[in-house]
């Protein structure tokens, strides 16, 4: 785990800020999470096929390079980059 140190001029209620701001940043992210989520489930409605097993395929080379997989590709690579911020400042404590 690393640990990141700052040291104010004057640190009263540096603590409170730096937590709001992880709250502020999880409620971001947790937006962004829903969001991309809600475009994979009208992509996959759309296509009749699940995110992950599309992945898979386009991953293969399966699926060509129409515009809609690859902004679907995308989408599902957003989400795990989103998923997994959201994890590590989920998981950041402040001392």
């Amino acid at each position: 785990m690393q640990q990141i140190t700052i040291q104010p001029k004057n640190d009263q209620n540096l603590i409170s800020l730096i937590r709001l701001a992880i709250e502020n940043q999880l409620n971001i992210l947790k937006y962004g999470i829903k969001k991309t989520r809600r475009k994979l489930q009208e992509l996959e409605e759309e296509f009749k096929m699940d995110t992950e097993g599309f992945y898979r395929k386009y991953s293969r080379g399966e699926l060509g390079d129409d515009i809609k997989f690859i902004r679907w590709a995308g989408e599902y690579e957003t989400l795990k980059q989103l998923e997994q911020d959201y994890l590590t400042l989920q998981e950041t404590r402040v001392c």
